[in-house]
């Protein structure tokens, strides 16, 4: 087997014929032309095989053991004997208009997934322009978003900060069943859910079935303004998170009153876990604090039963019920951190216990918000709203 038919096999090329090879020291150079025919005229439709000239084009292939491969290819310009139109002859298998084959393409934009465009550039000896450049031209090639919408049951609607410290959010929505991110909107603004749900037309608007958001009365409302026969949920993490706040407030007012007391130190996280959850030493420590004061106990164990209640809850209505129950309870404290929180829990108590008949939680979106955030980080922030938007759509499919 010679060198051209040894490169040929390796590169399964479809009627590429290799004339030469040069062996240089960071990278391999295929001279080569193509043997595919007849050609179809881009004016008229007819085949054509009649060859005016030649010419030449440099195209970039996947790298052979650690070396870039180059082919130096030789191309067809033809005529059309019915509508006299010169043309060169397209290989499918390069980019149109692009100095690299398409599977060199899938590659960079691969590599993309997890590194920023600069290291994929360093490691592919490209500039990472260019290597940007392809990733969003392939990525918008990919992302199908009929798709997307036409099989979510099941929305979770929530936020991320676009620009931190900025007040600047995009909205992002999220496929509950499938736990993909949906799409990410500019704004969390009313009139700009609105418009975007609108724009997606009845069937859609129709077909949601359960819609999952935090605290935010501006999500409650466009989802009842937007879809008719969706339950909307309160997000049960978000209103646990709120009361384990209660429990931090408490926390750092004794922490003031027992400077040097050692069982106020280190306590916030282990405060925040479930008993069953906490390590021996961990339980110890809680006992300690709690001993030291009977209202944060009593919170505690607040919290705590508020936690069962949503584990062991088989309808709405008995869930409510036990809410009623809970905050009777905890009214009797009179505690000023906790009012506050029970006033937001009865203010949207119909759809923080509507979790009991639909048992969705926002779960996968705070998951997923991770990955938004680890996609910024790896770009070194996303000030291109549009760009930002398609690496996370891409990167969380």
């Amino acid at each position: 087997m010679t060198h051209q038919e040894f490169y040929e096999d390796l590169l399964r090329i479809p009627g590429l014929k290799i004339l030469s090879v040069e062996n240089e020291p960071k990278k391999i150079i295929l001279r080569c032309q193509t043997d595919s025919g007849a050609c179809i005229c881009p004016q008229c439709g007819e085949p054509t095989s009649i060859v005016n000239q030649y010419d030449s084009r440099q195209v970039r292939d996947l790298d052979i053991s650690g070396k870039e491969v180059w082919l130096y290819l030789r191309i067809r310009q033809l005529v059309c004997p019915v509508c006299n139109r010169y043309f060169n002859e397209s290989p499918d298998w390069i980019m149109p208009g692009k100095s690299y084959t398409k599977r060199q393409s899938k590659w960079v934009f691969d590599m993309c997934a997890k590194q920023p465009f600069t290291e994929v550039g360093a490691l592919l000896n490209m500039s990472h322009k260019t290597v940007e450049r392809l990733y969003y031209a392939e990525a918008k090639a990919r992302i199908n978003l009929s798709e997307r919408y036409a099989k979510v049951r099941k929305l979770g609607i929530d936020e991320i900060a676009h620009r931190k410290g900025k007040q600047d959010y995009v909205c992002v929505l999220t496929d509950l069943e499938r736990g993909i991110q949906l799409d990410v909107l500019p704004g969390r603004k009313k009139e700009t859910l609105i418009a975007h749900f609108q724009s997606l037309g009845h069937e859609f608007c129709n077909q949601i079935e359960v819609v999952c958001c935090d605290i935010w009365r501006t999500y409650i409302n466009v989802a009842k303004e937007c879809f008719p026969n969706a339950e909307v949920v309160i997000d049960r993490f978000h209103v646990v998170k709120a009361l384990n706040g209660v429990l931090d407030s408490m926390r750092k007012g004794l922490r003031k009153d027992f400077k040097d007391d050692p069982c106020f130190k280190g306590l916030k996280w282990v405060l925040f876990k479930r008993p069953e959850k906490c390590q021996p030493g961990e339980l110890e420590l809680v006992e300690k604090a709690l001993e030291k004061s009977w209202e944060l106990q009593e919170v505690y164990e607040l919290r705590n039963t508020f936690n069962s209640m949503f584990d062991i809850a088989t309808s709405k209505s008995q869930l409510t019920k036990q809410l009623d129950h809970w905050i009777a309870h905890a009214s009797a404290l009179c505690n000023k951190f906790l009012d506050s929180f029970l006033k937001t829990l009865q203010n949207w108590k119909e759809y923080i216990a509507a979790f009991a008949q639909t048992g969705i939680t926002n779960a996968a979106t705070e998951g997923l918000n991770n990955y938004l955030r680890y996609f910024k980080r790896i770009s070194f922030g996303l000030p291109n709203f549009e760009h930002m938007r398609i690496r996370i759509l891409i990167g969380t499919s």
